[in-house]
């Protein structure tokens, strides 16, 4: 890595920091997933408050994400990164010795602050640390690295939940060599003249960009949508599978399979958007989930069971980068902040409402979680074929305004 004049240097070890601060993001709320079931039995009656167990670090990231993220800005990204850390350790762990459910969801909340503080800084950083094809390289490794912290944390998790229901929230300990590692290694980045005056020459130059509200609006629809579909399984497939004979541990291998799939085609993204045009794979990503989900219902089944976690993994891995790369390409220098923020509101709160959703549906669907899963996923299905066919019309449009201005 080539240092930047006047800048940091990252070393090796701020990298692997880096990239395992990211493998906490994505399922950092939902590590105890595959204890659900056991937590349920220990406070029964309390289904909607138990599945907020893994929603609410979510909530917490939409509310104060925004703030955290300013706070970053003005105080150093590396000091919230490191105060971030340890607020999901302390908070993490905290629900192995907290003695009521209400405390336990306390320290939920308190948990997604710190979630919030460590996906507002990483990014960032990597942004910040490096640059050009090293850039790309880092955050094709931060998306691998996403998925693969799915895998590590839920399998620990269905692991350690073979012990005791509480004993999943010992995962979060984790955090401590993490947080090691980014105090020795991380230094707040540093710009340096001469790439302060080419911003400041290119922000002149730039013209305020137009944004398309519409195709906005659709990519918030959009991922919020795909999140209430994704946490739809760590919330209650850990009870079909219970139900199916399957130990924790292996609910935990399970649902890491997911963040594979998705990691998978996350990194493979690029080439595939180079053959067919963001919102022709969004509609495929949504086919794939909505398909994933519905043939669940035909035969339950293990086997079946794991095609669906890794089919609807291949659909999130479609649909979040056809998402921001669709907003990346309505971006300005004045508006990003504002564009790329509300995205990250939808997406954290689509993964809080299935909490809100799913618990009055399961009821009018007496208790069956197999025609849940059908009715999302034909829900998903009919949202894929509509988003595939208007993007033929959008395309042509598109095709036609270029033609138009040559």
């Amino acid at each position: 890595m080539k240092k930047k004049e006047g800048g940091f240097t990252p070393t090796r070890v701020t990298l692997i920091a880096l990239l395992l601060s990211s493998m906490l993001i994505l399922m950092g709320g939902a590590a105890v997933a595959p204890a659900l079931n056991e937590i349920k039995l220990a406070f029964p009656g309390n289904d909607f408050l138990t599945s907020l167990i893994i929603t609410l670090p979510s909530l917490a990231v939409a509310i104060v994400g925004y703030a955290i993220g300013m706070a970053a800005d003005r105080f150093g990204k590396v000091r919230v990164l490191l105060t971030a850390l340890t607020i999901f350790i302390i908070a993490g762990v905290a629900g192995y010795f907290l003695p009521t459910l209400e405390m336990i969801l306390v320290a939920r909340f308190v948990l997604g602050i710190g979630i919030a503080g460590i996906t507002s800084t990483v990014t960032a950083l990597i942004a910040e640390y490096y640059a050009g094809i090293d850039r790309v390289r880092v955050l094709s490794y931060q998306s691998a690295a996403m998925g693969i912290g799915v895998l590590i944390l839920e399998f620990t998790g269905g692991t350690l939940a073979e012990i005791s229901w509480r004993t999943p929230f010992l995962v979060y300990l984790i955090g401590i060599p993490i947080l090691i590692m980014a105090i020795l290694s991380m230094r707040e980045p540093t710009m340096s003249e001469r790439d302060r005056a080419e911003l400041e020459e290119i922000a002149h130059e730039m013209k305020p960009k137009k944004v398309d509200r519409g195709i906005v609006a659709l990519c918030y629809v959009s991922v919020f949508f795909c999140m209430n579909l994704v946490f739809l399984l760590p919330t209650s497939i850990p009870i079909v599978l219970a139900e199916l004979g399957v130990s924790s541990s292996i609910v935990g291998l399970f649902l890491g399979f997911h963040g594979v799939a998705n990691a998978v085609f996350s990194i493979n993204y690029g080439r595939l958007t180079t053959r067919i045009p963001p919102f022709r794979i969004l509609g495929m990503g949504f086919l794939c989930m909505g398909i994933g989900l519905a043939v669940l219902i035909l035969c339950p089944s293990v086997p079946l069971a794991i095609f669906t976690l890794i089919i609807t993994g291949v659909g999130v891995g479609m649909i979040v980068p056809s998402l921001v790369n669709t907003l990346a390409g309505q971006i300005s220098s004045s508006n990003s902040g504002k564009i790329m923020g509300g995205y990250g509101t939808c997406l954290n709160f689509g993964q809080f409402a299935i909490s809100l959703i799913s618990v009055p549906l399961l009821a009018f669907l007496h208790d069956s979680y197999y025609e849940m899963y059908c009715l999302m996923g034909v829900i998903a299905v009919i949202y894929g074929i509509v988003i595939a066919v208007w993007s033929l019309g959008y395309y042509r449009r598109r095709s036609e305004r270029a033609a138009a201005a040559n």
